[in-house]
């Protein structure tokens, strides 16, 4: 009989996608045919003439899986969603996912269900996480990203709709000093409600990161200095400040990109110094002194020259950041290690196989 486990979260980026791509890499390893659904898909894209959800695409293809992409994620908003709601057939759409849901889960040991943007999203149709979870009788693990201290009240409030099905927590994205926080007084108040804490996965730079190439692709930029080795960029600099202000910032950012017009040469001169700085974006279609060309060289650092202005840049860049994928076997691999690595593993497939 195919096990199947819903994962959904309080909040939108929570890395959903990741711990399932994590989970089915972990289980093929032992032996289990694995299946990925995603009921309701808010990222669509073409693929020929089809209209398909490009996020779960993209985490079908991770996995492996080879199962029709209309099945894989059958409902996919092209829509304004007001719109969506005005003229969405609940019951239609209910029957669409539990037929795909049926397709897919042939044949399969364990299937994984990714919820939607967070659990409640979807519910004016009926597609919210707890109606899916209930309609194909999955249990829930929540994936949580630790935003604040009110996030407890958010876990709280889903385990009082989910019920009985909801059992097990990951945090995600931690940042350090929290995790103590989470180990004594979460854990506790949790465990109480019925819950256990199955993981606490640092922020990984890796992970949240972007490589240097995807930020050209991304910007539609021109190389004037070419990468020599595939770098990944975890902060974005802007550069309007003075020259004396920038040393010390450069300094305490970690693998930075500087976004900086191209005619701000003293800033490029000296983010040049600084090892800090991987990656010079130049804004409006600017380029800069052959003195910075030439050091650029020397130093290894890349230089991308964009049409655009450094605030445009910069908000897009932002916007990427924000919704930096797994597409890479760099990524895919580390967030198995981190699973590994932080997430109780015995106790989650268990609650599989309970």
């Amino acid at each position: 009989m195919t096990k199947g486990l819903l994962v959904s979260s309080v909040e939108g980026k929570s890395g959903k996608s990741a711990m399932i791509i994590a989970m089915a890499s972990i289980l093929k390893e032992k032996g289990y045919e694995v299946g990925f659904f995603k009921p309701f898909g808010t990222s669509p894209e073409y693929q020929g003439e089809e209209i398909v959800d490009g996020d779960a695409l993209n985490t079908a293809k991770l996995i492996g899986s080879e199962d029709d992409p209309r099945d894989i994620c059958p409902v996919v908003l092209e829509v304004p969603y007001a719109e969506f709601v005005n003229v969405a057939n609940p019951k239609d759409l209910r029957d669409l996912i539990k037929k795909s849901y049926e397709r897919v889960s042939e044949g399969k040991d364990v299937m994984l269900v990714e919820g939607s943007v967070d659990y409640k999203i979807g519910s004016s149709v009926g597609l919210g996480d707890v109606a899916i979870s209930n309609l194909l009788n999955l249990k829930d693990l929540l994936v949580v990203k630790y935003s604040d201290d009110f996030v407890l009240d958010k876990i709280l409030a889903a385990k009082e709709l989910f019920g009985e099905r909801l059992e097990k927590v990951i945090f995600n994205k931690l940042s350090g000093y929290k995790r103590s926080y989470i180990d004594g007084i979460a854990g506790t108040l949790l465990k109480k409600r019925g819950m256990e804490i199955l993981g606490i996965i640092p922020r990984d730079a890796i992970i949240g990161g972007v490589f240097i190439d995807e930020i050209s692709d991304f910007l539609h930029g021109e190389y004037l200095v070419k990468p020599k080795e595939s770098m990944i960029i975890e902060n974005i600099i802007v550069g309007a400040m003075s020259p004396n202000s920038a040393i010390e910032y450069f300094r305490k950012t970690k693998n930075a990109a500087l976004v900086t017009g191209g005619d701000r040469s003293d800033l490029q001169i000296v983010a040049l110094e600084i090892p800090n700085i991987k990656l010079m974006v130049l804004t409006g279609n600017l380029r800069p002194s052959k003195f910075v060309m030439e050091r650029a060289e020397n130093r290894n650092v890349p230089i991308l020259v964009v049409s655009e202005d450094t605030l445009t840049t910069t908000e897009r860049l932002y916007e990427m950041f924000d919704q930096a994928k797994i597409r890479s076997g760099i990524k895919q691999k580390r967030v198995v290690e981190l699973f590994e690595s932080f997430v109780n593993v015995k106790s989650f497939l268990s609650y599989l196989e309970s």
